[in-house]
């Protein structure tokens, strides 16, 4: 007997390969984490230039805008993981943009701000300090997003100093 697909199913795995690969940017054969993150700063200078004020005051919406943004990510990356069949599969991406969020939280936007929060990010993400490392051991979607989240509380911090020391 064959086994039918719900169109409800169909639905949902694919907009779940299309969040997790954060717009199927994952699916790049080179760099496919850094492209995530290249693609999460590319959602930031939109929102910036269609709202600037949503990113640097601190406000319920950017503060929502956040948490579903989270969510969405724990959720996709928790399905991507069962339809690549691996843990934090290379295409999964969705976890390197958001960090870029966290990256940029309430920082002006410039282009210094922008490129040295991409380096930061990718750098921290890549390298996984504690507690990134043990965040990474999460089960499924958490563990994807929470290493990347302390990688972007990292990055963010040290872009904070950095525009500190140059005055921007």
């Amino acid at each position: 007997m064959k086994k039918t697909v719900r169109m409800a199913d169909l639905i949902w795995r694919e907009t779940s390969r299309l969040l997790a690969s954060f717009f199927y940017l994952g699916y790049l054969p080179v760099a496919p984490g850094t492209m995530g993150a290249v693609g999460g700063m590319l959602l930031y200078l939109a929102i910036s230039i269609l709202n600037p004020s949503f990113l640097v005051s601190l406000t319920g919406g950017y503060l929502a805008f956040m948490g579903v943004f989270f969510i969405v990510g724990v959720t996709t990356a928790s399905r991507g993981e069962k339809i690549w069949g691996e843990p934090d599969s290379p295409t999964i991406v969705i976890d390197e943009a958001f960090s870029y969020f966290i990256t940029m939280f309430m920082l002006p936007v410039s282009p210094i701000a922008l490129i040295a929060g991409l380096v930061l990010n990718r750098v921290f993400d890549i390298v996984k300090p504690p507690p990134a490392d043990f965040a990474e051991k999460f089960p499924g979607g958490w563990g994807v997003m929470m290493d990347d989240v302390v990688a972007g509380c990292y990055s963010h911090i040290c872009l904070r100093v950095l525009l500190w020391l140059l005055r921007f």
